[in-house]
């Protein structure tokens, strides 16, 4: 059986990996709403064109790495500098500072490129 992480001191019900697992989530779904997430998406967008899928017009982005137009669920916003890992108290700060980073910092892909990217 693999090795599990200590209870964490301050809710020993929990381990240290799942509350810091829970905190990266909770910061992660806050990134979403974060307006410079929101400015990247809008400087990549090209403007309403037709949906191939629906007939339906729809905004269109264009990925920073095949240059190909996809529609906004087809698209993620992926950070130019890893945001690393969550794994300690030592790992909040920089964590924190590289996932609210500037726009600048920031690009949008295609779901593919950056799937292949990450990898």
């Amino acid at each position: 059986m693999g090795k599990k992480t200590p209870p964490l001191p301050e809710y020993p019900l929990w381990t240290t990996a799942k509350f810091f697992g829970w905190l990266r989530s909770g910061l992660r779904r806050m990134w979403l709403r974060y307006p410079a997430r929101r400015e990247a998406l809008e400087d990549a967008c090209v403007g309403r064109r037709k949906n191939k899928k629906t007939g339906k017009q729809a905004k269109h982005f264009r990925c920073c790495e095949c240059g190909e137009l996809f529609v906004q669920k087809d698209v993620q916003v992926d950070h130019k500098i890893e945001v690393g890992s969550l794994r300690s108290w030592e790992d909040v700060g920089d964590f924190v500072r590289r996932l609210f980073c500037h726009k600048d910092e920031l690009q949008v892909m295609c779901k593919e490129c950056h799937k292949n990217k990450t990898n």
